[in-house]
């Protein structure tokens, strides 16, 4: 089964990050040296996320990318070959030296932003402002003020800058750009209109002066491509979207305009990087030296570029598969118009009147894309798809196209937390299955009921609906069953399987309407007995964080996170919050990244501990006039009655005495160190089924420390026994109200 690659954050922002994949750094690197040698070519037929490109190339192989989009071109341009800092900053000095109304022109546009302090009453110089769009007021502001101190400071907006906010209501300055995009009698010229909306009238005032200013600069290619990069950093910045990853063009109810000069300022730390040559190379040297590192970028879509390529060429196909995204793609067309001219959004037209992207759209897209590259692969070469934001439907398109087109599922890992997927096809050996009619139905319901619920067993706890669907989708793209359907094979699947899932005989749902969406609550198998499920995989995890910290030597984070996902593969792919709960219970930091087991949970300090606890129990319950019996769990009796009942442990792993079978006791307390209480809380969060059964069999957390404290209370009598075994809350939370949630 294929682990799960973890990767490391970015180590610096990226252009266009919100609109791109959030791709982790390493990655496809790893992907890449997994499954190519030095110097052979690679093939990145979508080009979505430029670290594919550039990890690439790190590693010494040569890199092929097609994208007709000249707006993510331009972006893997600067990552590929980043520019200096004092480029960038020359570049833009150029830019803000050119004349605009007798004044240069950066100090024309921050004239856009004057306003006042409201400490001092000095001329100031907004950073931005905010709005209600719904009542189109001017609400408030963030701006510097240099005598009290060149500090952000925030304050209401007052009428002045409201005079000024109407200076720029619609002018010559939004035709200018409308027509930059659109001629007057261009049919597109509507949804032009549309897109333009999320620009606030200032903000598109600064735009216009700036793009003509640029046209009048006339500069070299090299400055213009710093240019535009800086440009599209503000265009990003500036627009009235949402701030986390917008896929339609939609205002925010309460947006903030930005400072468009300022926005082009903090573009230089956004592409400022170590400068490289360039490494950009002709298909045909490319192809005919291997020993030449290089890319070459087609400007157009991959099955061009796929067209002109010898077969079997390229040892991998890598991508960060493209998801469907209208904000993104229409700004970009946008974009390119006001950089470059109309006629380089010849290939985008069609995106600024797309109203829809569904998901059925959007598999037979990848699948086109999918067929006219394959001949270009090895024979023995893989294919790896990279999948952020890998919702159901999503990940079904990717499957269905894939198998489609003719590829083999060879692996697939996910990561269902944080929504992420990696996929490895090869070629198909063998045809799709010939299965017609009903027996292609009944083949698709048995095989995604029996992989779903084999997933479930072998985690052995409630799991998310991405995760259940995932594994039956998977298994349906190994057996080529997805190959086997006609035209739209996603309506039909769900169809199909929307009624398996709802039979309450095969699957349960756990904290929401059976009837509701599916992603919502926990799906587990119902209890008839017939199977027994595997420990949970919460507890494998913590047991195996707790192997990986054995030897008390320093682990690094990420190897031991990477670790744990190698050891829980495929569909299994443990939470990263949850392997980081097991390690903030069980290690302390010593640096950095830097983790260490904490010296009282060493295996033989625990042992003793243990001992230790379960004696300070059995003396409170004779202080107090108790029997204690038994050895762990230990009873505390009165009247040959069991008043509670005492598991003493030093993990967090509960699950056989919450939901095995229950001994009687009027109260049951699970005994374990206070440096596992965080860990239990985690668990209890995530699982519905053991939170349900805490507050059903009356079990109730108790920590060894408070036990000593207990131990220790000399005015402590039976009357004030029972309230003080709560006082001690888990995450200082009332227990049962915790429980009971």
């Amino acid at each position: 089964m294929t682990a799960f690659i973890t990767g490391y954050p970015p180590a610096s922002p990226r252009l266009l990050a919100r609109f791109l994949p959030p791709l982790a750094d390493g990655v496809a690197a790893h992907y890449i040296e997994q499954h190519t040698r030095l110097g052979d070519l690679v093939f990145d037929p979508f080009g979505q996320s430029p670290a594919v490109s550039v990890e690439a190339l790190h590693v010494g192989r040569r890199i092929l990318v097609a994208n007709f989009n000249p707006i993510s071109r331009l972006n893997l341009s600067l990552s590929v070959r980043p520019p200096a800092e004092a480029d960038l900053r020359s570049a833009l000095t150029a830019l803000a030296d050119v004349r605009k109304d007798e004044l240069r022109l950066e100090d024309y546009l921050l004239g856009f932003y004057r306003t006042t302090c409201i400490r001092c009453g000095s001329q100031a110089i907004a950073d931005s402002y905010e709005w209600d769009a719904e009542s189109g007021e001017l609400t408030e502001k963030t701006y510097a003020c240099q005598p009290c101190g060149d500090f952000p400071q925030h304050g209401p907006a007052d009428d002045a800058d409201r005079a000024l906010a109407k200076r720029f209501a619609r002018s010559l300055d939004y035709y200018l750009l409308l027509d930059r995009v659109a001629a007057r009698d261009d049919p597109d010229r509507v949804h032009a209109e549309e897109a333009l909306s999320v620009y606030p009238p200032r903000t598109v005032a600064a735009i216009a002066a700036a793009l003509v200013k640029l046209d009048q600069l006339d500069p070299s290619p090299e400055v213009r491509r710093l240019l535009c990069g800086l440009l599209v950093a503000a265009l990003d910045a500036t627009c009235a979207l949402t701030q986390d990853r917008p896929k339609a063009l939609t205002a925010s109810r309460r947006y903030r305009e930005h400072n468009f000069w300022r926005a082009m300022e903090r573009g230089i730390g956004i592409l400022a990087g170590v400068p490289t040559p360039s490494r950009s190379v002709l298909l045909p040297d490319l192809l005919a030296h291997a020993d030449r590192l290089g890319i070459h970028a087609h400007t157009g879509p991959a099955r061009d570029l796929a067209s002109s390529l010898p077969a079997g060429c390229c040892a991998l196909l890598i991508s960060a598969i493209p998801r469907p995204n209208q904000a993104y793609w229409t700004l970009s067309a946008l974009w390119a118009a006001w950089l470059w001219g109309r006629e380089s959004t010849a290939t985008l037209r069609s995106v600024l009147r797309r109203r829809r992207y569904d998901w059925a759209w959007h598999a037979a897209a990848l699948r086109r894309a999918f067929a006219s590259v394959l001949p270009a692969l090895a024979p023995e070469g893989k294919v790896i798809g990279l999948v952020a934001e890998a919702e159901p439907g999503f990940n079904a398109g990717l499957l269905a196209a894939a198998d489609g087109a003719g590829y083999s599922l060879a692996g697939a890992a996910l990561r269902a937390d944080t929504a992420e997927a990696q996929l490895v096809w090869g070629r198909a050996t063998s045809p799709a299955p010939a299965y017609t009619g009903s027996l292609l139905e009944t083949a698709v319901k048995d095989i995604a009921r029996q992989a779903a619920a084999e997933v479930l067993l072998a985690r052995g706890e409630p799991s998310r609906w991405m995760t259940l669907h995932f594994g039956a989708w998977r298994s349906l793209a190994e057996r080529r069953l997805l190959a086997a359907l006609p035209d739209d094979p996603l309506s039909l699947v769900n169809r199909w399987l929307e009624p398996v899932f709802r039979d309450p005989r095969s699957f349960q749902r756990l904290g929401a309407e059976k009837s509701g969406d599916p992603a919502t609550g926990m799906w587990s198998l119902p209890e008839n007995g017939e199977t027994t499920p595997n420990l949970p995989l919460a507890d494998r995890v913590e047991a195996r964080v707790l192997q990986l910290l054995a030897s008390g030597e320093p682990v690094d984070e990420h190897d031991l996170v990477q670790a744990a996902y190698s050891s829980f593969p495929g569909v299994h792919t443990p939470g990263r919050d949850l392997v980081l709960a097991c390690l903030n219970s069980y290690a302390e930091r010593v640096a950095h990244s830097l983790w260490r087991l904490r010296r009282e949970d060493a295996s033989t300090a625990r042992a003793k501990e243990l001992e230790s606890i379960q004696a300070e129990l059995r003396a409170l319950a004779v202080r107090h006039g108790y029997t204690a019996a038994g050895a762990n769990p230990l009873e505390w009796r009165e009247d040959e009655q069991v008043v509670y009942l005492f598991a003493v442990i030093t993990s967090a792993v509960f699950n056989r005495y919450v939901l095995g079978p229950q001994l009687a006791a009027r109260k049951r307390f699970l005994v374990l160190p206070g440096g596992r209480a965080g860990l239990a809380a985690f668990k209890l969060r995530r699982d519905p089924r053991l939170r349900a059964a805490m507050f059903a069999n009356h079990w109730v957390i108790l920590k060894f420390r408070h036990v000593r404290r207990m131990a220790d209370d000399t005015q402590l009598t039976r009357t004030t026994l029972e309230p003080a075994f709560y006082a001690d809350p888990l995450e200082e939370t009332k227990q049962l109200s915790l429980m009971s949630e």
